[in-house]
């Protein structure tokens, strides 16, 4: 009896830290596109992050062929997502996304001082679910979470392609730059200054946004799309490079703990990866 009351406190205590971390980041967010205050710009990362959600998840149904994963609305990890509990999910990550957003239109906090709760808030995010792991970690499951983190990434790196080429034939940038900015695969605070100062800052505020939207509208879609039908791994997929820290608690809330190797395996491979890929296109 001590022992789940121990594991349930454990959860409480990650949720609070990740609504923390979501309505950090949102916060920034509200401040970011304030500064901006060009319609076109939030009109076009909107659109384009919506886009590399929705196309990245169908792919899975290509991609994917394991019969097993096909399951429309059944269970996740031995859980049934219902619609009481995908509302709560929804609810849960909506309230701090959209409060984050308003409050940070209106109020200005120190930059730095933003920056470095948002880096705490991660580290103690990153501790509680390394532990978490920990309890749960074998060799099975590494092994597993390896195999099916290659195929999330093949469908990341398609979804990003062809989210790429969209921004290209719409004349938003040139291929390369188009590419740089959908291949970056979420991981907005580094794509937006190598953008910004590679090409040019209106470019790289589009970088910024379309990622950073990507990464927020995750929380929003993954478990609605989910419902419609159950592929874990194109999930993972849609998450790209965040799915090892900011959007890790999502796959664990709704997939189950041991799809959270195969969250951190893609989105570690996925960082490594972009630093040495991004450069080498522009």
């Amino acid at each position: 009896m001590g022992k789940i009351k121990y594991y349930k406190a454990i959860e409480k205590f990650t949720d609070v830290i990740v609504i923390l971390l979501i309505f950090s980041i949102s916060f920034w967010a509200g401040e970011e596109v304030l500064g901006i205050q060009i319609v076109s710009l939030l009109s076009i990362s909107l659109i384009f992050s919506i886009l590399s959600i929705i196309v990245t998840y169908l792919l899975g149904f290509i991609v994917v062929t394991n019969k097993s994963l096909l399951m429309h609305k059944e269970k996740i990890n031995g859980r049934k997502l219902n619609n009481r509990n995908e509302k709560i999910i929804i609810t849960k990550y909506m309230i701090p996304f959209i409060l984050g957003w308003i409050i940070g239109v209106f109020i200005r906090v120190n930059r730095l001082f933003l920056v470095g709760i948002i880096n705490y808030e991660l580290y103690a995010l990153a501790s509680i679910l390394g532990y978490i792991m920990g309890k749960e970690f074998n060799i099975k499951l590494i092994i597993d979470g390896g195999k099916d983190a290659l195929l999330s990434i093949l469908i990341t790196v398609i979804g990003d392609v062809i989210i790429g080429a969209l921004l290209f034939l719409m004349h938003v940038a040139p291929i390369n730059v188009s590419l740089v900015i959908s291949l970056a695969s979420g991981w907005y605070s580094y794509v937006g200054p190598l953008v910004a100062l590679e090409v040019n800052p209106y470019l790289g505020t589009l970088a910024f946004l379309i990622n950073f939207l990507r990464e927020q509208l995750t929380y929003v879609f993954v478990p609605l799309l989910l419902r419609l039908r159950f592929e874990p791994k194109s999930a993972i997929a849609v998450g790209g490079a965040t799915a090892m820290d900011t959007t890790l608690p999502l796959y664990v809330e709704t997939l189950g703990k041991e799809y959270a190797i195969t969250a951190m395996i893609t989105g570690f491979l996925l960082t490594f990866a972009i630093p040495i890929i991004l450069p080498l296109l522009l």
